[in-house]
């Protein structure tokens, strides 16, 4: 892995993300190729480096995949986060995934708070999961009008850089012990 290429492909992407809302494909595509590449030449055996580039493409694809399927993420930080574990590899993309959901859920509650509506946004998601928990009642969907625009790409460039400096830089225990 190539630390320099992680960074700039992460600045590259908070970059678009903040200024037009998306991460183009031409960032995504190039870098999930060149993430596998470098972890070819890298490893010991290529096959090996290419597993574990398309093992930490697998992992960072597959999860958000999943949130994009119902609605709530966009195909580019759906492909950013793939391209990032293609660039990083299996452990890092586990890692880099827990911290994008925790720096996440931050930002998501400091977009709240700063927009005014962290007590509505609270009150939506209650009854969301009140009307989905409980037998015979109606599920009620947030509205879209309601949804604040979140930067995701701001949330993965920073698990990633919180899982490589962990990992790289400071060659401590991280946080959280995935078994890895």
């Amino acid at each position: 892995m190539s630390v320099a290429t992680c960074v700039g492909v992460m600045a590259s992407m908070v970059n678009s993300d903040l200024r037009e809302a998306r991460i183009p494909n031409t960032l995504t595509y190039p870098a999930v190729l060149v993430g596998i590449a470098l972890h070819a030449i890298a490893a010991d055996s290529v096959l090996a480096g290419i597993g574990q580039g398309l093992a930490g493409f697998a992992l960072g694809f597959g999860i958000l995949f999943l949130g994009y399927m119902f609605g709530g993420i966009g195909g580019g930080d759906v492909k950013a986060a793939g391209a990032l574990g293609a660039l990083t590899g299996l452990n890092t993309a586990a890692y880099g995934l827990l911290y994008t959901g925790l720096l996440g859920g931050v930002i998501a509650m400091g977009l709240m708070i700063w927009k005014g509506r962290f007590f509505s946004s609270m009150k939506n998601i209650f009854r969301f999961f009140f009307t989905a928990l409980i037998p015979m009642l109606q599920t009620e969907m947030p509205k879209e009008e309601n949804q604040i625009p979140f930067p995701l790409g701001v949330a993965l460039a920073g698990g990633w850089l919180w899982a490589m400096a962990e990992e790289g830089l400071f060659r401590s225990a991280p946080l959280f012990d995935l078994g890895f």
